[in-house]
């Protein structure tokens, strides 16, 4: 009796979700302005609840995941944060990127990706791929010096047709560093490589849960280790992980860091870097702070 009244209650949560993406879809708009954190127009997926620490996300989980190409390689990830913008890593333009993906499943896939579901096909419309219009990475990032800052906006070449696949995420409005939740975890999501593949990067989006680390616990793991970027760890930093085999990893740069709350996520940190080889007992990963960027983001998204 209970597991019926469970499917249910999951069955009953999916059908509201899908109501309201249809309710968001008329009322959001495509826009080049960040939506409010207060509204329904960011940090909704409609994955249900059946999730372990990690493992494959499901096809509809995360839906302002992009992927980054230069040359028809992916070479980053990225976030959406509106119709118009895409956050990443400074260090991912490197490579001078040419196109977003966004509502990506399985990388490798051409056309529409698809998947059983409680015993039904459930199926994407496939990643739609759109220019990239210009790039600007923060002022003070140097990447021969690496002092911080790796944070970067793209502007697409045009607005992102919002549907169930492609949402874009909540901006962080509070530093959840500064009083953090007991036992706080936070997630990572890409198509990065896995502790376990030996660096190899993985075909389809995938989730880890990190436990958040407190700034000064994560500079100790890396100057105890003498990391050539240990002096760079500053507040505008944020630390997760240090779980054996879970971890942010090779491909996964410039990707989510993501807290969530009543089922709406926002976003906490960007990809920077971390230990190789990832996935190690008290090395946590180091992420761009993105509330610290929040006055510098809204500037740049509104010129």
């Amino acid at each position: 009796m209970f597991d019926i009244i469970f499917k249910k209650t999951i069955y009953l949560r999916t059908l509201s979700l899908k109501r309201l993406f249809l309710f968001v879809s008329e009322t959001c708009g495509q826009t080049d302005k960040l939506p409010s954190p207060t509204s329904e127009c960011c940090g909704l997926d409609l994955a249900d609840d059946h999730r372990n620490i990690s493992g494959n996300a499901a096809i509809n989980q995360f839906p302002w995941l992009a992927l980054i190409e230069h040359n028809g390689r992916l070479t980053c990830t990225g976030v959406l944060i509106s119709s118009r913008y895409v956050l990443t890593a400074a260090q991912c333009l490197y490579r001078a990127p040419e196109n977003v993906r966004l509502g990506d499943f399985n990388k490798t896939n051409s056309g529409p990706d698809c998947l059983i579901v409680d015993g039904k096909q459930v199926c994407n419309g496939g990643a739609i791929t759109i220019p990239i219009a210009s790039v600007v990475s923060h002022p003070e990032f140097n990447l021969p010096k690496y002092h911080g800052h790796d944070i970067a906006i793209l502007k697409l070449a045009e607005r992102v047709p919002y549907n169930e696949f492609i949402r874009p995420i909540c901006l962080p409005t509070t530093d959840i560093t500064v009083s953090p939740p007991k036992n706080l975890r936070l997630v990572n999501a890409g198509w990065g490589s896995k502790p376990s593949s030996d660096q190899e990067e993985d075909v389809v989006k995938h989730y880890v849960e990190l436990p958040y680390v407190p700034l000064k616990r994560c500079k100790e793991a890396y100057e105890n280790r003498s990391h050539r970027f240990s002096s760079a760890i500053s507040d505008k930093h944020i630390c997760a992980g240090g779980e054996q085999g879970l971890d942010s990893c090779r491909g996964d740069g410039g990707g989510p860091l993501m807290s969530e709350e009543g089922g709406r996520y926002s976003l906490a940190g960007i990809v920077s870097f971390g230990a190789v080889p990832c996935g190690r007992v008290g090395i946590p990963s180091v992420y761009t702070k993105v509330y610290s960027y929040i006055p510098w983001i809204n500037r740049v998204t509104s010129t």
